[in-house]
């Protein structure tokens, strides 16, 4: 039998990115668990910030950001930049983190993130205590480490994404595949054609 919970906005599980606002002199970061894919065409991700915070202020000033994709050994110092104001202070620093220049955004890159993706700001939404901001990525970087065989795609496995679980407030790592998409509903309808 199913409990009725009411309203929620718990999407299991949800990414934990590090989003990186201003530029190469002054940028600050926080860790997003409110972010996901908006459009393929154009690739554009939404994220949804309070508007309190020092990170959005440096978004808004340059119109651009970074989305960082942590592995699972980074959880100690995505926390802490989820924890930390970052008005008056180095989070990035302070975590044991670095930045490189992104080829296309004034918003840095973090190194140690296997993954990044620079966006540009293509529309803000108020919606409450909470800014969406929707941005467009016109770039993105991958470690060697990271790519398939191909090295075209991500390897989810070796990229090993910090996930977060909203609720029991906890960090997790992805579980085995399951199966190949787009092919194992046809063993409930084989006359389904690709």
């Amino acid at each position: 039998m199913k409990r009725k919970l009411g309203p929620t906005e718990r999407i299991y599980p949800m990414p934990c990115p590090l989003v990186v606002g201003g530029t190469a002199e002054e940028y600050g970061a926080l860790a997003v668990a409110w972010v996901g894919v908006a459009t393929a065409t154009p690739p554009s991700l939404a994220m949804a910030l309070r508007r309190t915070r020092h990170t959005l202020e440096l978004i808004r000033r340059t119109s651009t950001f970074t989305v960082n994709i942590p592995a699972t050994a980074l959880a100690t110092q995505v926390d802490f930049c989820g924890i930390t104001s970052g008005k008056g202070r180095d989070k990035i620093a302070e975590a044991g983190l670095t930045t490189a220049p992104s080829s296309l955004v004034e918003a840095p890159i973090i190194v140690e993130c296997a993954y990044n993706l620079e966006c540009r700001v293509t529309h803000e939404i108020e919606l409450g205590e909470y800014v969406l901001v929707i941005g467009e990525v016109i770039e993105s970087h991958a470690e060697e480490s990271v790519l398939d065989e191909s090295g075209t795609k991500i390897d989810v496995g070796a990229l090993d994404p910090l996930i977060y679980i909203a609720g029991s407030r906890e960090y997790r790592s992805l579980g085995p595949v399951v199966g190949p998409a787009f092919s194992m509903g046809k063993a409930l309808r084989p006359d389904v054609e690709d």
